[in-house]
């Protein structure tokens, strides 16, 4: 009888729900500012276009840039820095900065 009622209760509960989505942020930093959040991005793909976007944008003012497919870059001149970089909703880079 007791597993006729759990078998009844189980087929009266809702489906187990996938988790939910992470998205992914694009954070730019220049010079010796704080990280800024610039975007968020349902997939990493579309967060890892904005960012070699931003290389690109980057390196048209004259910066050198050094690119990290998909997850990061680097640019600096004589007297200038920019980051950037991906890293999902949850990834914080100003808490890391700051240990």
């Amino acid at each position: 009888m007791h597993r006729l009622i759990l078998s009844t209760l189980a087929l009266l509960l809702p489906p187990p729900t996938p988790a939910l989505a992470v998205g992914w942020v694009l954070w730019i930093q220049g010079g010796d500012s704080p990280w800024d959040s610039v975007s968020t991005f349902p997939t990493p793909e579309e967060c890892a276009g904005a960012l070699h976007q931003q290389a690109q944008a980057v390196e048209k003012v004259g910066l050198k840039v050094t690119e990290t497919p998909g997850t990061a870059f680097a640019a600096a001149d004589s007297d200038r820095t920019v980051k950037g970089q991906c890293l999902t909703e949850n990834a914080d880079p100003r808490a890391t900065a700051a240990k």
